[in-house]
């Protein structure tokens, strides 16, 4: 063997070749030679380049994603993220959720505090899917009481002004809280950052597109509560300071303002939002009224009477009617082929920021397929076939017996007693023993409606 040669190699098809300068200077002064380096391919060798460009790996699962959280580089935890966001917001993936919420929420709030600032949006949005998505009450009440622990501490405190984690938060609660005073805590650490002190002017550090989001998150989780058991301390003011944010430049602020103030009317305990008599409050509604009224007709300003994308109604305009009417006007919005009815200020508010959080796509998903959001919805939509037929489902199903007597001999005495007391004795034998064919039939047909619900909920072929 030469020794001026090593051997070659070959790994995954590839030939390597391993020689000494003076071989290499050499093939690279003959003719029709090629340059090489130590350890580059050789493009002589084609059919060896083609069987490892027809090779592919595995394709990586969500749980090899999920293994991925735990990596020492940036970028690896970043595309997990990534990829695992995509799939709770389009896919749901339930049991995924189920399996591993306790460890995802973990590893989300360890990207919160020490992951970079794409790492941090990604989580926290990540939180606030697992918690609209587990049908687990324990798990979704740990995690926001985990979240809202975090974000209470002084260094992550700062960061509830970053709209991703005004979300997580938010939403966290809404699916979270087990009752209205944890609600109502969350709502008053948003508002102490809406409304600092006693200067109520909006012209404040924070930018319109900021202060804009802790009030739509404030009216969110305003619209979970019951206006009787708010507290008495807490929101005095407020109506003052949405009134006042009404003559803002910044239109989306201004749409903000509208639906705070329509929540506010609509509880119907405007004590709880102001110290005014009753009579001055009659006067501030006035105020409110000429205000938006003047807004609408400002031929400078038109975009304020625009209709919203995401709901499909103006929100201006309609707390403009709400408040001379005292009357919500129903509006809808079309799912799947479904008309969503919006009878409340509430409703409207819900479906506005679940809407925004999950984007149009990932909105429709989870109200076709999440449970969570056909309770809070009363929404249920209607189960395909594959065949994109509706699934045939009676109103009323009832199960019936006949019964064939046949001809029996009389007495001599011709007495109808005895034929009455058998026909009495086969007609309870026939109908209510366990044994009956009724009591089969009906058993048959409880039977049969399980079965189709169970069928309802394993198809996914819906008509979006």
């Amino acid at each position: 063997m030469d020794k001026r040669r090593k051997p070659i190699v070959k790994v995954w098809g590839f030939t390597y070749l391993f020689q000494s300068k003076k071989i290499m200077d050499k093939r690279r002064n003959s003719k029709g030679g090629q340059r090489s380096k130590r350890g580059i391919l050789l493009d002589h060798d084609d059919d060896a380049r083609g069987d490892l460009h027809n090779f592919q790996g595995p394709r990586k699962t969500l749980h090899d994603y999920f293994i991925d959280l735990s990596g020492k580089r940036a970028s690896v935890r970043e595309e997990a993220l990534s990829t695992i966001l995509k799939a709770l917001t389009l896919n749901i993936e339930q049991k995924f959720v189920e399996l591993n919420f306790v460890t995802l929420v973990y590893q989300c709030l360890h990207s919160i505090k020490k992951g970079s600032p794409t790492e941090m949006k990604q989580a926290a949005h990540i939180i606030g899917l697992l918690s609209m998505i587990t049908t687990s009450v324990e798990k979704v009440h740990e995690a926001y009481e985990d979240v809202l622990t975090a974000l209470s501490q002084g260094g992550l405190k700062p960061k509830l002004k970053t709209l991703e984690i005004l979300g997580c938060l938010t939403v966290v609660t809404f699916f979270g809280a087990s009752n209205s005073d944890e609600t109502e805590s969350v709502m008053k650490l948003l508002w102490d950052l809406i409304h600092p002190g006693t200067d109520s002017s909006i012209e404040r550090k924070d930018s319109p597109a900021v202060l804009t989001a802790m009030i739509s998150a404030w009216s969110f989780l305003l619209s979970t509560i019951d206006g009787w058991r708010l507290s008495h301390k807490n929101w005095q003011g407020a109506i003052t300071y949405f009134s006042i944010i009404l003559d803002s430049n910044d239109e989306a602020l201004c749409v903000a303002a509208c639906e705070a103030l329509a929540l506010v009317f609509e509880s119907n305990c405007l004590e709880k939002f102001t110290s005014a008599t009753k009579d001055s409050n009659k006067e501030l509604k006035d105020n409110i009224i000429k205000q938006l009224r003047s807004r609408l007709s400002e031929t400078g300003n038109e975009r304020i009477s625009s209709q919203d994308p995401r709901t499909g109604f103006n929100s201006a305009s309609a707390a403009l009617d709400f408040l001379e009417d005292e009357k919500c006007a129903n509006t809808h919005v079309t799912i799947g082929g479904q008309k969503l009815i919006l009878s409340t200020w509430s409703q409207k508010v819900q479906l506005k920021f679940l809407k925004h959080f999950l984007g149009n796509d990932g909105f429709v998903k989870h109200m076709m397929e999440n449970e969570n959001f056909h309770s809070v919805f009363d929404f249920l939509p209607e189960r395909r076939n594959a065949w994109g037929n509706v699934l045939y489902v009676p109103e009323r199903e009832e199960v019936t017996i006949s019964l064939f007597q046949p001809m029996v001999a009389r007495h001599n005495d011709c007495s109808l007693l005895p034929l009455l007391t058998r026909d009495k004795q086969l007609a309870k034998k026939k109908t209510m023993s366990p044994n009956s064919h009724l009591s089969k039939a009906r058993t048959q047909l409880l039977k049969k409606q399980r079965d189709l619900s169970l069928k309802e909920r394993e198809i996914d072929c819906f008509d979006y």
